[in-house]
Formats: C-alpha cells, sequence, structure tokens
C-alpha cells in the first residue's frame, strides 16, 4: 500500500515536471519571437533568417527577462530527473524480478 503511494506520487511528479518543462519551452519560443520571421528578415537568405531566429533564441540565456523562466525549467527539469530516478530505482528493488 505504501509503496503504491511512492509510486504514485513519483508518477505524479514526473508527469507535472514534463508538463512543466513543456510549458517553459512553449513560452520561451513565444516570447523570444524565433518561430516567425520579423518583417525585416523577409528578403533575407535561409542561413541567414535561422542566424538571426537562434540569436533571437540566445536571448533566453542572458536576459534578464527570462530569470523566471530559466529557474522553472531547472526546477522542473531536475524535479523530471529526480522522480524519475526514484521510479528507476524502486523498479529495480521491488520490480518483478526481484521477487523471484
Amino acid at each position: 500500500m505504501v509503496l503504491k503511494l511512492i509510486v504514485g506520487t513519483c508518477f505524479g511528479a514526473c508527469l507535472v515536471s514534463f508538463a512543466v518543462i513543456l510549458w517553459v519551452i512553449i513560452k520561451v519560443l513565444i516570447k523570444t519571437g524565433c518561430l516567425v520571421d520579423k518583417p525585416e528578415d523577409r528578403g533575407l537568405s535561409w542561413r541567414e533568417r535561422q542566424a538571426r531566429r537562434r540569436s533571437r533564441f540566445d536571448r533566453y540565456h542572458v536576459a534578464d527577462e527570462f530569470r523566471s523562466l530559466r529557474k522553472a525549467a531547472a526546477i522542473a527539469w531536475t524535479g523530471y530527473l529526480l522522480s524519475f530516478g526514484c521510479l528507476l530505482v524502486i523498479g529495480l528493488l521491488f520490480g518483478e524480478r526481484a521477487s523471484r
């Protein structure tokens, strides 16, 4: 009973962390504007447009306006990896093969 509660909690934390990771990725892509071509980029070659999109996305790593999103992403990735690791350890310790 307790083991099922622990596994359910780890699974739930894994799902919530994954959802937050996706939300942060989508939010960053929308706020940086790297998914769409700007009007001033229309006449440029494909490579130059991609380079400009990449430079707009690189703002995410340095700009102060994205500090909260960087923190949320770091916390979500840490929570996801820890809960997934706990699920793996519990599966290895109490899984079907361990009972034989």
